[in-house]
Order: C-alpha cells, then sequence, then structure tokens
C-alpha cells in the first residue's frame, strides 16, 4: 500500500551509538527479539570508521559538543508493492540525492508487521551533518568547530538547512516534497497506479477526511512483542479525544442549526402575519417591503452557513485538525465564539425587525387616520347632502302653500 511518512529525528549528546546499534540490530537489539533487518548500506565513512560503523558514532557521542546534534535521520515509510531489490534501490537513490559523497551515512530497511497483519516496510536513514572536505581528521578533530580561515585546524563544516527557523522548514519541506517525488518514480516504475503526496489534507483541498495517527514502526514493533508503548498509549488517548471532540462540535453544530432553522421559521410567519393584516392603498408597499426583507433573510441564511462551513473546516468537520489535535476545550471555544456571533446577528436581526415593524405599524396608523378622515369627510358630505334635500322639500312646501293662497282669493 502506497502511504507517505517522513519523520525527521535528531539525536543528542550520548544518543547516536545506541541508534545505530538499534537500526542495525546490534548489541542489546538482537534480530530475534527486534525483527530482523531486510536490507543495509554505509557510505562516506572516514578512513578510521570504515571497518566499524560503530567507531563514528561513538566519536560523535564522546566528541561532539554537548548542545550539537550527535546524528540526524530520516525515518520513511516505503511503499509494499515493489520487490525488496526495488525498495533498496529507492532507498539508494533517495541518499545519493540528499547526501551525495559528503556526509557520513548508514541505513537499514525493517519490514515488520502493522496494524492490518500486513508489512510495514520502512527506513531508518542515520546521517551525520558533518561534511567530509578531503582533508583528514581523526575522531577528535573531525567534531571540533570548524575553522573558516583554516579549514584543516578545525572540525569538519556542518551542513546548514537556513540561518533561522522559516528557512529550516522550507529546507525540509522541499526534503519532503523530493522524497515523495523518489516514491512516485519507484511506485510508476513498479506499476503501481498509486502516488503519494507530501502535502497535508488540507493543502491537497481534501476536507472529507481526518488524517490518521501514524503509529510508527517502532511502536507496532514493541506492541506486537506484548510489552507496553506509552507513546501508542499516547496515541490511542489521542484518538479517543479527538472522537470525542468531533462527537461534541457535531452536536454543538447541529444546536447552531436548529437555532438558525427556528429563528426563519418565526422570522417567516411573522412577516406573513403582517401582510396580512394590511388591505387597501397600502398593501402594495407593504407587500415591496416584505419582499425586500426575505430577500435579505435569504442573504443572511447564506452568510451564517458560509460561516458555519468555515467553523466546520475550521474545526476539521470532514477536514484536517488544524496540523495537531484539537482539544476538547479549544473546540468548545471555538463554537462559543460562533455561537456568539450568531445571536449577535440573530440579535440584530430582531432589532431590524422590531424597527420594521414599527415602521409598518405607523404606515397602519397612518393609513387608519387617512381612513377615517376619509369617512369623516363622506360624512359630512352626506349631512350636506341630507340639509340641502330638506332646504329643497322646504322650498317646495312653500311653493305649494302660496299656490293654495292664491287659489283661495281667485274664488
Amino acid at each position: 500500500m502506497a502511504s507517505y511518512h517522513i519523520q525527521i529525528n535528531t539525536g543528542g549528546k550520548g544518543e547516536a551509538l545506541e541508534h545505530a546499534q538499534y537500526i542495525g540490530r546490534a548489541g542489546p537489539y538482537t534480530p530475534e527479539r527486534y525483527g530482523a533487518v531486510e536490507a543495509r548500506g554505509q557510505g562516506n565513512m572516514p578512513a578510521w570508521a570504515r571497518e566499524d560503523t560503530a567507531e563514528f558514532w561513538r566519536a560523535s557521542d564522546e566528541h561532539e559538543r554537548a548542545n550539537g546534534n550527535t546524528y540526524r535521520e530520516y525515518e520513511l515509510a516505503l511503499p509494499r508493492e515493489p520487490s525488496a531489490e526495488a525498495r533498496v534501490a529507492l532507498v539508494e537513490r533517495f541518499v545519493e540525492q540528499e547526501l551525495g559523497t559528503t556526509r557520513v551515512y548508514q541505513w537499514a530497511i525493517h519490514a515488520g508487521r502493522a496494524s492490518d497483519g500486513g508489512e510495514q516496510p520502512h527506513v531508518h536513514l542515520m546521517f551525520s551533518d558533518r561534511q567530509l572536505d578531503r582533508i583528514e581528521r581523526g575522531p577528535e578533530q573531525f567534531f571540533k568547530r570548524y575553522n573558516a580561515k583554516n579549514p584543516e585546524r578545525g572540525g569538519a563544516k556542518k551542513f546548514s538547512y537556513g540561518a533561522d527557523k522559516a528557512e529550516a522548514a522550507l529546507a525540509y519541506e522541499g526534503i519532503r516534497e523530493r522524497w515523495a517525488t523518489v516514491q512516485n518514480r519507484a511506485l510508476e516504475a513498479a506499476g503501481v497506479e498509486a502516488r503519494v503526496d507530501h502535502r497535508s489534507l488540507k493543502d491537497q483541498g481534501v476536507l472529507d477526511r481526518e488524517p490518521q495517527v501514524h503509529r510508527g514502526p517502532a511502536v507496532s514493533g514493541i506492541e506486537a512483542r506484548g510489552e507496553v508503548s506509552h507513546i501508542g498509549e499516547r496515541q490511542r488517548e489521542q484518538v479517543r479525544a479527538r472522537s470525542a471532540a468531533r462527537a461534541m462540535v457535531v452536536e454543538e453544530v447541529r444546536v447552531v442549526e436548529r437555532e438558525e432553522v427556528v429563528a426563519e421559521r418565526l422570522a417567516v410567519r411573522e412577516r406573513r402575519d403582517l401582510a396580512k393584516e394590511v388591505t387597501g392603498e397600502a398593501r402594495e408597499s407593504v407587500l415591496s417591503l416584505v419582499e425586500a426583507d426575505r430577500r435579505e433573510q435569504l442573504q443572511r441564511v447564506q452568510a451564517l452557513a458560509d460561516r458555519r462551513v468555515e467553523r466546520r473546516q475550521k474545526l476539521s468537520l470532514g477536514g484536517r485538525l488544524k496540523d495537531k489535535l484539537v482539544s476538547q476545550a479549544r473546540a468548545r471555544k471555538e463554537l462559543e465564539a460562533g455561537k456568539a456571533g450568531f445571536r449577535a446577528d440573530y440579535d440584530r436581526y430582531k432589532a431590524e425587525e422590531a424597527t420594521r415593524a414599527q415602521a409598518l405599524e405607523e404606515g397602519r396608523e397612518r393609513y387608519r387616520q387617512q381612513k377615517a378622515a376619509e369617512r369623516v369627510q363622506e360624512q359630512a358630505r352626506a349631512r350636506q347632502k341630507d340639509l340641502e334635500r330638506e332646504r329643497e322639500a322646504e322650498h317646495r312646501r312653500s311653493l305649494e302653500k302660496g299656490h293654495e293662497q292664491d287659489g283661495g282669493l281667485e274664488r
């Protein structure tokens, strides 16, 4: 199975020889207990250590300065698919590319058992940052401080990974990328379709799964022997903590979603009820306000959804847990901040709703006042017409009475 793993380790004072024995299955690290070495190699040893590489690491432990690195190591996962010979060629190609002919190294391929029962081939590439420069130096002088003016008087110069942490990070990123390139070429040569990628899942754009906790060959070997691995226990605790944090985050996000749905339904009902109450000439303007409010509501819901997706990505729901595990407390803090943001948005929305409701109520009040005034005017016109009819009736009665009097005189 093609999988990518590279771990860069360093050793302090007194650790080099023991680690060399471990990867070479020498001294107390017997093959019977720790597993056999599938293949091994070495190169660029100074003359005094060519017969026995342990002499070089022993000298590094003894003569390297107290706060210096006695060795550096690349622990690299190897693909299962290629043959053992192809894996050796892959390692040698990478060693030649990275260390060339100037840095002392030795490597060993181990092929223990993985948690799925299959092979877990990997290589320990152990090397020194001291660089050969064709000047013969004894064990003690080799590890002394480098003398730029008179190199023959000082120790071997150390390889630099950059002037500061930022440059070192770029250098390590280059190493990781080159290891992926070399491994992919080996997979292609072996006729394997799978490829590896040195980038994180987030940088690859993969947000639907989380990075796995890498057990490592050392942990697998310890537990395969029936011994207790504190690192393995810590990793299992990390997995449990990650699962608990994920469950908590999912539940918290569901709570936020439910609150949003309730708020949306309430707002929709209020708007519909408000629109039903308005009739007559003011209805057109009220409906336009309701439609504008509906569009604004949709935009607000979309913005809340976008923020929720962003929060999920930050909290690694279906994505990476940033670069390290997110603790339960940190996840809760992030979610509380998200909920506070939602509540603030909802409070603003309610305030805006209240303002709009007040404006609509004022509009309805003006409409009622206008209608009342129209009714008063209508009543006044009706009274005026009644008065006019009464005057006309009175006038007719006067005329009729006059006619009657005129008729009496004639008789």
